[in-house]
């Protein structure tokens, strides 16, 4: 994500988390989710650009599920959305 920044804060029970801050323009709350759907992409000023195919999150999202773990998101105030991944301990056998 352009313009964010991300940490590795301490996982609950040994999971690893990973979040993601972007500095972008304001997601609604009722838009969060919608990245996460294949080609999906937000605004036209997003758009505007040609950069990417909105891929991106709906392979985090199947990559981590993948691995028994999840990503959401959630808007943020200062703009942009935070997205964080979880990944357990192990993978689910």
């Amino acid at each position: 994500m352009r313009g964010g920044g991300h940490r590795a804060p301490q996982g609950l029970a040994g999971a690893a988390v990973l979040e993601v801050e972007n500095s972008g323009p304001s997601v609604a709350a009722y838009e969060v989710e919608s990245p996460f759907e294949p080609f999906r992409r937000l605004g036209a000023e997003r758009v505007a650009t040609g950069d990417g195919a909105g891929l991106g999150l709906s392979i985090v999202r199947a990559v981590a599920r993948a691995h028994g773990g999840e990503a959401n998101a959630e808007p943020r105030p200062e703009g942009g959305p935070k997205v964080t991944v979880t990944l357990p301990p192990e993978a689910p056998q």
